[in-house]
């Protein structure tokens, strides 16, 4: 038979199809969870090594529409932007450039 056909020829029975929906991931972006664990530990991973790339990272995905991944960018660049004011602060004070008298 072919596919725009719904009638059998042979015994008149109508034939109903069934339409196979497409594979889909593991994720999808309807739903809540859209990074898995292993993406998560690779973000923290990043914002703790490199954060100025987490900054620019979580700064385009602040302009998405999903809300989830508003708010993985809003916790890429905070993240990121506190990595980088400690690692300051410890970078002068080794360097002998920032010191505290009390």
């Amino acid at each position: 038979m072919a596919e725009d056909e719904f009638k059998c020829k042979s015994c008149g029975n109508l034939v109903t199809t069934k339409t196979v929906l497409p594979e889909q991931p593991y994720m999808l972006e309807n739903d809540e969870w859209i990074l898995d664990r292993y993406s998560i530990v690779l973000l923290v991973l990043m914002v703790l090594f490199l954060p100025p790339a987490a900054m620019t990272i979580g700064g385009v995905m602040l302009f998405n529409d999903n809300m989830y991944k508003r708010d993985t960018g809003k916790l890429l660049v905070t993240g990121a932007f506190v990595v980088m004011v400690i690692l300051t602060i410890v970078l002068f004070a080794g360097s002998g450039t920032l010191t505290i008298n009390i």
